[in-house]
């Protein structure tokens, strides 16, 4: 079955609040603050914004996957696509966009695995 990712801002802040939508079933995505995000990307210099926006990213991944060395080798990737989505107040993502960029960051590192399953 298909999961839909989507995320509201907390009014007045820049955190967001992340569900995971599968059928008729809906359940809050927690985003862990603990992840020390800057001392795994020490080449650039984070904001809080871009901070926030890795750890929705790997969030989301670690979900979608249930695989967190694969989220973390292809979460900078994933969050500069969907950086834009996820500077809305309201944002939908479903998992068919998710296992599109999977597989186009497989090809271009020259594998060839097939994750459909994930969207069982």
């Amino acid at each position: 079955m298909s999961k839909s990712y989507s995320g509201e801002r907390v009014p007045g802040t820049i955190s967001y609040k992340v569900f995971v939508t599968e059928g008729k079933q809906k359940r809050e995505l927690l985003i862990d603050h603990r992840i020390d995000i800057k001392s795994r990307l020490t080449e650039i210099h984070l904001s809080q914004r871009d901070e926030l926006a890795y750890r929705i990213s790997f969030a989301i991944l670690s979900d979608y996957t249930n695989n967190d060395q694969m989220s973390e080798s292809i979460c900078r990737d994933f969050k500069s696509n969907m950086e834009r989505l996820f500077s809305e107040d309201h944002w939908l993502l479903h998992s068919n966009r998710i296992e599109a960029l999977i597989q186009n960051e497989n090809k271009r590192e020259g594998k060839i695995e097939d994750f459909s399953f994930f969207s069982n």
